[in-house]
């Protein structure tokens, strides 16, 4: 047994030196971004040429997830900043799908290194995210990967493989020159991804009844606290990227169609930050504005925008 043991232990050896050695070669940003194709609408390939491709600076910059994909026209607000300002004022739609704290940072640390944007503006929800996004591995420095090793990271070894996985086929792309990247023509100016699609009210009634369950469920306040610090240490470290930056913070409340909720169960601790912006009910309560019970739709996007481009003027220098 011992033999076998010794044995299986000699075997795996090189292969595990092997592999994490990867994590000595740099990460190559434009192959990771490319990687992940098929996710989200290849929203991270367009988000590389936005950032490291495409000339235009960024002035104000959206990050979150899907709903901030799906509620905020960069291009409108651009436009009406621009006339305002009297001056181009560049604004991005940085969201992207499924919530995770740890993908924003990342990318928006990647935006930071090229553009110098003048006011961040982070998505908040009801409530934070509590696990690491599944693409954050695939994009993050080998230092924030190692690093994400917090409190509560379930997601954490699978991390590592797939930080693994990423560089190796990195290095082959290199090796055998086998990777194709889109022309630089061929992406559309702005983030925003719209739908014109109107959900079922019932639809919506049926996200209403659920979260009136989960608000029903409420937890300990220190299970809460534990379940919430590997967002939180993200939203911290977000925050100083954009302060070591010269950059402002506020936040956007994006909330689901059915949770009825004014304000965002953290409200105390976003606003420790920065300002935090609080859309119209009227926006909310119109079923005509989403696409899903979750997400707007070109209406409600256009009404979202036009509330917040006045908003952001008094933010632009």
């Amino acid at each position: 047994m011992k033999k076998f043991i010794r044995n299986s232990i000699l075997f795996c050896l090189p292969i595990l030196l092997g592999a994490f050695s990867l994590f000595l070669i740099p990460l190559d940003k434009q192959f990771a971004y490319h990687y992940v194709k098929g996710e989200c609408s290849d929203k991270a390939s367009w988000m590389y040429h936005r950032v490291f491709e495409d000339e235009r600076p960024v002035d104000i910059v959206f990050s979150g997830a899907s709903q901030t994909g799906s509620a905020v026209i960069d291009e409108t607000i651009s436009e009406k900043l621009s006339q305002t300002a009297g001056k181009n004022i560049e604004v991005v739609n940085y969201g992207y799908c499924r919530g995770g704290r740890d993908i924003q940072y990342t990318m928006l640390k990647d935006l930071f290194h090229q553009k110098h944007p003048q006011l961040l503006v982070l998505e908040v929800t009801e409530d934070e995210p509590k696990k690491s996004h599944p693409v954050f591995p695939y994009l993050a420095d080998t230092k924030d990967l190692l690093g994400s090793i917090t409190l509560l990271n379930l997601r954490y070894f699978p991390s590592i493989w797939k930080g693994v996985t990423v560089r190796f086929e990195s290095l082959r792309a290199r090796v055998t020159n086998s990777y194709r990247y889109k022309e630089h023509g061929s992406y559309p100016p702005f983030g925003y991804r719209g739908s014109s699609h109107t959900v079922k009210r019932e639809y919506i009634n049926e996200n209403a009844k659920k979260w009136e369950h989960r608000f029903s469920r409420q937890k300990p306040g220190s299970l809460r606290r534990i379940e919430l610090s590997y967002s939180k240490h993200y939203v911290r470290k977000i925050v100083e990227l954009a302060n070591k930056n010269n950059c402002e913070v506020g936040f956007l409340y994006l909330r689901e169609s059915g949770s009825n909720l004014k304000v965002p169960l953290l409200e105390e601790y976003y606003l420790d930050f920065g300002e935090l912006i609080i859309l119209p009910n009227e926006i909310f309560e119109n079923s005509n504005n989403w696409k899903d019970p979750t997400h707007f739709n070109d209406s409600g996007a256009k009404e979202a925008s036009e509330f917040l481009a006045p908003v952001l003027a008094d933010h632009i220098q």
